[in-house]
């Protein structure tokens, strides 16, 4: 049913794709979760409260590492769906106004993804919690930022409606 792609759910924190992403169930779907609150909660168990902040480019580097280990993960299925690629971490150091070392941007040239569904801030599922401390103005700002990232290396951006779960499910799938 479906052609062979990478496909990547990016956009604001708490804008809905790990939600999607757990409702994916379908068999021509390998579907790869978002790496980072893992590390987040590895970092704060260790004392480090915002890993992010503190030391974003070792957090980065971390998180880009395990995202490109996903991005090469051989699937016997048409399609690999992925929470965040590796293209987010840049899009996050630019908007810190940190460096991106030369190494991820050559990446980012040389490993894209063949569709990227962007999820809008949407106030009305905002949430914060541990491991999410964006306010809804800084996940605003994120979002431009991916945006603007992912079309620099070459990829349109498809935006995901602000709809029932069950409507953007059928939109992605629809759009694959």
């Amino acid at each position: 049913m479906f052609e062979k792609q990478k496909v990547v759910f990016t956009g604001s924190p708490a804008s809905g794709k790990t939600t999607l992403l757990n409702c994916v169930n379908h068999p021509e779907i390998a579907c790869y979760e978002e790496v980072s609150r893992a590390v987040i909660s590895a970092s704060q168990a260790n004392g480090t409260q915002r890993p992010f902040l503190e030391n974003p480019l070792a957090f980065s580097e971390t998180i880009f590492e395990n995202r490109l280990h996903d991005y090469f993960k051989v699937s016997n299925t048409p399609v690999q769906l992925y929470d965040r690629g590796i293209h987010d971490v840049v899009a996050y150091l630019h908007e810190l106004g940190d460096d991106v070392p030369c190494g991820m941007e050559e990446d980012c040239k040389n490993f894209t993804y063949d569709k990227v569904f962007i999820f809008p801030p949407w106030e009305a599922i905002f949430e914060q919690d541990e491991q999410r401390e964006e306010d809804f103005n800084e996940a605003k700002k994120l979002h431009i930022a991916l945006v603007e990232t992912y079309t620099t290396f070459g990829m349109k951006c498809i935006e995901v409606p602000l709809v029932s779960v069950a409507q953007r499910l059928a939109f992605i799938l629809k759009n694959l």
